[in-house]
């Protein structure tokens, strides 16, 4: 099993708990449905976004969904 979590100043605000391995299809579907409905233009709240270096959180389809 596989924990997506996202953290925040607050705690834990959403996960998503998945058996095996997070692909890129799978994250960005975390993504789509989970993160990006919490989040808020900059500079409002929740508007910053942090990424480790994982090669899923950087493909053009994420930056893609942040920047729309």
């Amino acid at each position: 099993y596989s924990i997506l979590p996202i953290l925040t100043l607050d705690g834990i605000i959403t996960y998503d708990i998945i058996e095996g391995p997070v692909t890129s299809e799978r994250f960005i579907q975390f993504f789509r449905e989970h993160v990006l409905p919490l989040t808020n233009p900059y500079p409002g709240p929740r508007s910053v976004l942090v990424l480790d270096n994982c090669r899923i959180h950087h493909s053009d389809e994420v930056l893609h969904l942040i920047e729309e």
